[in-house]
């Protein structure tokens, strides 16, 4: 399993790129949704930040780098292509 950025907003996790283009554009119906979309790099995996919406620590988010994320989303299985992360603005 990979991450893929479809834009600057939105990682997918799966396979291949196709794969997660072809979800990404499925799942939100909107074919202009992927925007110059690549497979991140190790050095991007450990530099981004993913923010666990489901852990919270004396009130604050718990973070992990998106490489951290990535091991326990392969460890949990699942159905792949999916939406990994998204960036709220």
């Amino acid at each position: 399993m990979k991450v893929y950025a479809m834009n600057e907003c939105d990682w997918w996790i799966g396979e291949s790129l196709e794969a997660c283009i072809a979800d990404c554009i499925e799942e939100t119906g909107d074919p202009d949704c992927v925007e110059d979309p690549q497979e991140l790099n190790e050095k991007l995996l450990e530099s981004l930040t993913f923010f666990a919406d489901e852990d919270y620590d004396d009130g604050e988010p718990i973070t992990r780098t998106f490489k951290e994320q990535l091991a326990i989303e392969i460890a949990e299985g699942g159905v792949f292509p999916r939406r990994f992360a998204t960036a709220d603005y």
